[in-house]
């Protein structure tokens, strides 16, 4: 694989992750309602997911379940249901976040990271995404495609992974401004809310 295909492949999966979708929104809203530390562990949970996504495309699997539209179907529903499950669980917590208290504990931490991998991985946008622009940057004349594939999934989770935490951060700072306001501090639950049900209506079309 040549320098000049990884730089455009870099850029272009970059163009793709730094544009306003459902994953950058997980990400914010994770760090604005739960902290810094939150928001960066949904933002590994969500680049790790692409590793995954990459090995189902090295080994055609992912080709196998978009050319299936029951199980194509299937997994989005269950994609959906998995996030309604997420805003439901949040409703039934309490009116406030004591985010101080939540940044502390590793346990509330990593949680966010298995969730933001589920959410990737019930994805199927994202394997269409795969689908549509590995080949593009693959030399298929080679013998190494599955190896060329876990290349560009590499970059494409070491991208990903470098702007959602950019973006983790950057809501962090937000959310100390405004960690002293008690409206804002009730309208986290909601906001949590808000989102999950967006993300599972955006899965589902």
């Amino acid at each position: 694989m040549s320098t000049e295909t990884v730089i455009s492949f870099f850029f272009a999966s970059l163009a793709l992750t730094v544009a306003p979708g459902p994953d950058v929104m997980y990400v914010l809203s994770t760090s604005i309602t739960k902290g810094k530390k939150h928001g960066i562990a949904a933002a590994l949970g969500l680049s790790s997911g692409l590793l995954f996504h990459s090995t189902l495309l090295a080994f055609g699997i992912s080709a196998l379940i978009i050319k299936n539209p029951s199980l194509y179907k299937s997994i989005k529903i269950f994609g959906a249901l998995y996030l309604l499950w997420l805003a439901f669980t949040v409703f039934k917590s309490e009116n406030s976040f004591q985010l101080q208290a939540q940044a502390k504990s590793s346990i509330h931490v990593w949680k966010n990271t298995l969730q933001g991998m589920i959410m990737n991985i019930l994805n199927p946008k994202v394997m269409l995404f795969f689908l549509a622009l590995f080949p593009t940057f693959i030399h298929t004349e080679a013998n190494n495609i599955k190896t060329q594939i876990y290349v560009l999934g590499f970059i494409s989770f070491a991208q990903a992974l470098i702007v959602f935490i950019l973006y983790a951060l950057l809501a962090s700072k937000l959310t100390n401004f405004l960690r002293e306001n008690p409206y804002f501090n009730a309208s986290l639950k909601w906001i949590q809310i808000a989102v999950f049900t967006a993300l599972a209506i955006i899965m589902l079309n």
